[in-house]
């Protein structure tokens, strides 16, 4: 969608086991760091002086607090995005501006389906993109009739931006809307974009009457301006206005922010502003925060909340706001949370043949979003006839309801809470208030550490914790664990650093516990505000295949169905009606189908434990995105293009488990000969360290024998990936794509080179650069034009 993402704001392009011994207190009271008198809170903005020492940034730091938009905004923690427009039918993600608008013909658009979906899945607000990188309007203009103004679609009278807002509002949904800064259809000939014009004093809007601005500006800011004013004043209240930063041209036409920005302060107070004075992008379009994430954020630009400022440290680097980012080099401190966008389907726009993520993905994506004091901003593209497709509504149906019942109980609910031994709270801000389900009263200890205890009333079983900040009053904590206790001593269940508005943790395994503490290792200049804390027994290590559908070849055995290798049930004894069995076949084989394309890091089977456990050796596992040909001898399959496949000769345990690290839909194990295949279950699981990738499309189009570059960037989503193999396929003949490095950790970057000859064909091509480790493949898509020099 936008290939350098936020490049013209930028001004650039859990687990272990330690062992605490129950009488050491968590924060002992004669060592401990004293609070200072805390401090008044600074607002969303807070400036920084050339003066200022490090103990006075930490103090301004912890001091500068959301706005009531702001605060608003990270309570709705899921947004649905929708990109509709002529790429959805000319095959591109980003359109060249000279697109027919007759292209546009959703002859069943269905924007009540769109916002249904989303709102069954848990989403508070929906942001449309009324007009893309290409500039074609998905709404009427009085500026412009390129758009569904030019299409025969409804005789010209459609509003695709009318018909989504009014479903929104309908549904009780918040709305957002996107307005591309970019315009390619202004930027060919006689168009305003780039054109040079001179800045006049210009009237908004500059036809019709209404609540009026005056600016300075050059002409395509004044067009911009007078198409933003119709979003803005033609369809309600704008809960969301978001902009992006993406220049094809390299910079060739400069934006009037901070005038867009007063008219959207002046027309829709509420509304926050993403690639603005309020929201900033998260780095990535993964949908994954950094494990540290501070909403507190040093940064440059203007000092007011409502005008333009960009983090002084960029919007990519691992850390741009940790304590040692607190410097002199800033010239404010502002509250400037995250939003994390990301795609359901593989690309921005619906394109025939994709498949939607995993759930298993989604969910490590909620987890590393709103988990990490983010909001989630998920994508979805409706297909031509203007609906979303069966499968993507399925996929976030399913994700809805997971993540319903991953926290439908608090086990900490009717829990009791207590100061630790050497802990005491400020008045009015006891343990208690992190059982209230309240995210404005707060646990405050007297000192920037302490610890508090919560009494289950007995042994509770849990594998997530959550925890918040009361953020009303801002985010200080920089460290915090979190303890289990098994009748006699702590035990460190996980730590971690920020908190924020939310932070989710995922335990390893599950643990029952009767008692809990909550160690507060480090808090920003004073005490910290702890909202809640929470525990939930989510069902931790998904396992991927539970409940799919499963098929094998013969089923003679009463009682021996395919089902039940997946039903969840590793009992291996084949009378206790779990255990799968085929007939006597050759090369017998047994598959599920995990119902859409999932990133595998491993494979459990578990063999028969009553007898007969030769009847799972000498086997083969395959994994693959096609379905399998059941013709096939198993060293056939493996043989096949995309498969992934492991031969064991010898007789399976209850479970042995193989390291996959590749994507794929279905999962197979065949044996070698004749002779029955049974299984008592397969588990397909997720990677337990894991990585995201970001394929940034390259900025120009090249002719034959020329280059250009893609930025290729890495975060960590969980665990510790290493190393990471970079190759890039799909390329067209007499064409080289070459990695700096070939190499890079998680958090890493490089740079690909794509080198063109002269016998390579123009057009576009479809490039997948991946990633890999032991445990993990992932691909990012982009778009090589190669262009004709006739």
């Amino acid at each position: 969608m936008r290939p350098r993402l936020l490049a013209a704001l930028a001004g650039v392009p859990l687990l272990c086991g330690a062992l605490i011994p129950a009488a050491v207190s968590a924060a002992e009271p004669a060592t401990a760091p004293t609070a200072p008198a805390a401090a008044s809170a600074g607002g969303q903005v807070v400036p920084v002086s050339p003066d200022d020492t490090k103990d006075e940034l930490l103090a301004k730091a912890a001091s500068v607090t959301p706005s009531k938009r702001q605060l608003d905004w990270q309570r709705e923690e899921l947004t649905g995005f929708v990109h509709f427009g002529p790429n959805t039918y000319s095959g591109r993600d980003t359109g060249h501006g000279d697109e027919d608008p007759n292209l546009i013909q959703p002859k069943e658009l269905d924007t009540d389906q769109w916002v249904s979906t989303f709102k069954k899945a848990g989403f508070k607000k929906v942001i449309l993109t009324a007009k893309h990188h290409d500039g074609m309007l998905m709404f009427q203009s009085d500026y412009s009739k390129y758009g569904v103004a030019s299409s025969s679609w409804q005789g010209g009278k459609g509003d695709i931006v009318k018909e989504f807002t009014d479903s929104a509002r309908e549904q009780g949904l918040k709305v957002g809307l996107y307005l591309s800064p970019s315009d390619m259809h202004e930027n060919l000939p006689g168009g305003t974009f780039g054109n040079g014009s001179p800045k006049k004093t210009s009237r908004i809007p500059t036809k019709g009457e209404g609540k009026s601005f005056t600016f300075e500006v050059d002409d395509y800011n004044r067009y911009y301006l007078n198409t933003l004013y119709e979003l803005l004043t033609g369809y309600g209240t704008v809960d969301e206005v978001w902009f992006d930063g993406y220049d094809p041209t390299g910079g060739k036409q400069k934006y009037s922010f901070d005038d867009w920005f007063r008219m959207v302060r002046g027309l829709q107070p509420s509304a926050s502003v993403f690639g603005g004075p309020d929201l900033r992008w998260v780095g990535n379009e993964d949908g994954y925060a950094r494990t540290s994430e501070w909403s507190v954020v040093p940064a440059k630009g203007g000092t007011g909340p409502d005008e333009q400022r960009d983090p002084t440290f960029g919007y990519t680097e691992d850390d741009i706001a940790g304590d040692d980012r607190l410097t002199t080099a800033s010239n404010h401190l502002a509250w400037f949370p995250a939003e994390c966008d990301a795609r359901l389907q593989p690309t921005w726009f619906w394109h025939p043949n994709q498949q939607p993520k995993s759930l298993a993905a989604l969910e490590d994506m909620y987890f590393g979003s709103v988990g990490r004091n983010c909001q989630l901003l998920l994508n979805v593209g409706p297909n031509q006839l203007g609906r979303f497709g069966q499968t993507e509504v399925d996929r976030l149906t399913e994700f809805g309801d997971r993540i319903r019942s991953l926290f439908r109980t608090n086990v900490a609910e009717g829990a009791s809470a207590a100061n630790d031994s050497g802990t005491t709270s400020t008045e009015g801000n006891g343990p208690a208030n992190v059982l209230d389900g309240d995210d404005t009263t707060a646990w405050q200890p007297s000192a920037r550490t302490g610890s508090l205890t919560v009494d289950l009333g007995g042994a509770e079983r849990f594998d997530t914790v959550l925890l918040q900040e009361r953020i009303k009053t801002g985010q200080r904590v920089t460290s915090f664990a979190v303890d289990t206790w098994d009748g006699g001593q702590w035990h460190e269940a996980t730590k971690a650093t920020t908190i924020g508005y939310k932070r989710l943790l995922r335990l390893g395994e599950p643990v029952t516990s009767a008692k809990v503490r909550l160690r507060v290792l480090g808090s920003r200049a004073t005490s910290p505000d702890i909202a809640t804390l929470a525990l939930y027994d989510g069902g931790s290590a998904l396992n991927l295949a539970k409940g799919r559908p499963a098929t094998q070849s013969s089923s003679t055995q009463a009682n021996g169905e395919a089902a039940h290798a997946t039903d969840g049930n590793t009992d291996g004894d084949f009378f206790n009606g779990s255990v799968s069995h085929t007939g006597s076949d050759t090369n017998a084989w047994w598959q599920t189908d995990l119902g859409g394309s999932a990133s595998i890091g491993s494979i459990a089977l578990w063999n028969r434990t009553d007898c007969c456990a030769d009847r799972l050796s000498d086997y083969w596992v395959l994994v693959s995105d096609k379905p399998f040909d059941n013709t096939l001898t198993p060293e056939q399959q493996a043989a096949e293009p995309g498969v992934w496949s492991s031969h064991r000769t010898a007789q399976a345990g209850s479970p042995t488990t193989l390291t996959v690290g590749e994507s794929g839909r279905y999962v197979k194990v065949q044996r070698v000969g004749t002779g029955p295949l049974s299984l008592a279950e397969v588990q397909v699981f997720g990677p337990k360290d894991d990585f995201t990738l970001t394929a940034e499309q390259p900025m120009s189009s090249v002719p034959p024998g020329g280059s250009t570059t893609s930025a290729i960037t890495t975060s960590v989503a969980k665990g510790s990936p290493g190393t990471i193999e970079l190759s890039v396929t799909g390329l067209p003949a007499g064409t080289t794509g070459t990695f700096e490095p070939t190499t890079v950790q998680a958090g890493g970057s490089a740079k690909l080179t794509l080198r063109t000859s002269a016998d390579t064909p123009p057009g576009d091509y479809t490039l997948h650069v991946i990633g890999k480790t032991a445990e993990a493949t992932h691909s990012g898509q982009i778009t090589f034009n190669v262009k004709s020099t006739g």
